[in-house]
């Protein structure tokens, strides 16, 4: 029982001893830690030779040959069978191999200007709403908003925003800007159209023109959420059909919005619980290996080394038959 006993411990600790020496082929650098310098000594106490670091780096460095030269014992002397290699089979795939499907995206729509072309080359100029106007003021104003009327009656909206800005510097009200801030619209400028409407509810938080302006340019801008915020506002103040229509349709946009934004949201949660699950394989199929590394104590917490039987006090090392 005894005999047996001994044989089993001996059997134990040369599979071990072979895992570790798997081991340490895939990383020498482990031979100069204090916890292996007994087995490096072992090794060189047979004529082995274990390269330092710096040597190590640039044998891996070299050009690997086809042959090994036999006429030293080197680390790789110690176990002649090759390592075995995971097959695709087993390894199991990486992180990056994870299904990646592309995001579902919303469909083109034309009345939505990109953010490059929806502003004026140069900001608009405000008026000063800080200063009384004159009497002078009020007439050239009067003088510029016919102007800009007639420049709109006839389709020239780059004309009228220009007399509605001599109106907004003679006398900046809520309706002068909003009014302009509509010809920006028509010029597809929908950023110039919310300073515009900003600007209108400085002077007057409560005008419904300046609030409709702000949800039509948001929606010029794809913002359907704060078009709809914007309309809906405005709306509660003067109700009108033609912003309804456009209301009801922002709506629409926003709701199909929020469909598309749930389904990307179930993909990424989906494609995260992929990759955890990846990689719990990942580490299981590393904790796995025989004599895995992150498990042995006296190895950072590897079993076996320091602690693997018969090393050191197993029966028969240094003076095993055969050694």
């Amino acid at each position: 029982l005894v005999k047996k006993m001994a044989t089993q411990d001996i059997d134990a600790a040369v599979k071990m001893l072979k895992n570790t020496v798997d081991i340490i082929k895939a990383n020498p650098q482990l031979l100069h830690t204090p916890q292996m310098k007994f087995f490096k000594e072992f090794i060189e106490s047979y004529g082995g030779h274990v390269p330092d670091p710096a040597e190590q780096k640039q044998q891996d460095s070299a050009p690997k040959s086809s042959g090994t030269a036999r006429g030293g014992s080197k680390l790789d002397d110690i176990d002649d069978e090759p390592m075995p290699q995971a097959s695709s089979s087993t390894a199991g795939p990486t992180v990056e191999e994870v299904s990646d499907e592309e995001e579902e995206k919303e469909e083109f729509d034309p009345e939505v200007v990109p953010h490059d072309e929806a502003d004026l080359p140069e900001k608009q100029k405000n008026g000063d709403s800080s200063k009384e106007p004159s009497d002078q003021d009020y007439e050239a104003a009067s003088t510029a908003k016919a102007a800009a009327m007639d420049a709109q009656s006839a389709g020239d909206f780059d004309k009228a925003a220009d007399h509605w800005t001599e109106a907004v510097i003679a006398t900046p009200s809520a309706m002068v800007y909003a009014n302009r801030g509509l010809c920006y619209l028509s010029m597809r400028k929908p950023l110039a159209a919310l300073r515009d409407a900003d600007k209108a509810l400085e002077v007057n938080p409560d005008s419904a023109k300046a609030l409709k302006l702000k949800g039509k340019a948001y929606a010029m801008l794809g913002k359907w959420a704060e078009a709809a915020h914007e309309l809906g506002q405005g709306q509660s103040i003067d109700y009108d059909e033609e912003t309804y229509a456009i209301e009801k349709k922002v709506k629409e946009k926003h709701d199909k919005q929020i469909v598309i934004e749930n389904h990307n949201k179930e993909r990424r949660l989906k494609k995260e619980k992929e990759r955890q699950e990846k990689l719990r394989q990942q580490r299981e199929a590393g904790a796995g290996f025989p004599g895995g590394m992150g498990g042995m104590p006296g190895m950072g917490g590897m079993p076996g080394m320091g602690g693997m039987p018969g090393m050191g006090g197993m029966p028969g090392m240094g003076g095993m038959p055969g050694m």
